[in-house]
């Protein structure tokens, strides 16, 4: 018995190290310049003000729900790119996303913010809508 108690005790250390690696790595990005996105997308280099990209795989399956919030947000016309990081592989590494859903926050021409997981449209329209910090 004890001998289960510290296999479950030892996956809870190590999937709660994952998360706040993770986390880490994703507050490392912050601040990097957004110009390898602009050869995906060149209207976002003209965009004044906030918008988001929206990193996914077609594998992964959290991000299938969140593509249906992304694409309304879309139809609202919101600044929100989809940027598939299967087709995409070189400009994933640039950016440092290593996990699928990724909402990127990009801002004055660089990462504002780098956020995993599913979000829902009011939550992405927040950010879009929050003041600068």
């Amino acid at each position: 018995m004890s001998l289960l108690i510290y296999a479950v005790v030892g996956l809870a250390a190590t999937w709660l190290l994952y998360l706040l690696y993770m986390q880490v790595a994703t507050r490392a990005a912050e601040g990097r310049p957004a110009e390898p996105l602009y050869a995906v997308f060149p209207a976002l280099a003209k965009l004044p003000g906030r918008a988001l990209v929206y990193c996914y795989s077609p594998q992964c399956g959290p991000c299938r729900p969140m593509l249906k919030e992304v694409g309304q947000l879309t139809a609202a016309g919101a600044p929100v790119f989809k940027l598939d990081i299967t087709q995409y592989p070189e400009i994933s590494r640039e950016l440092s996303v290593r996990a699928t859903p990724t909402l990127i926050v990009i801002e004055d021409h660089a990462v504002s913010r780098m956020l995993l997981g599913f979000r829902t449209a009011d939550y992405m329209q927040g950010l879009l809508d929050s003041p600068t910090r």
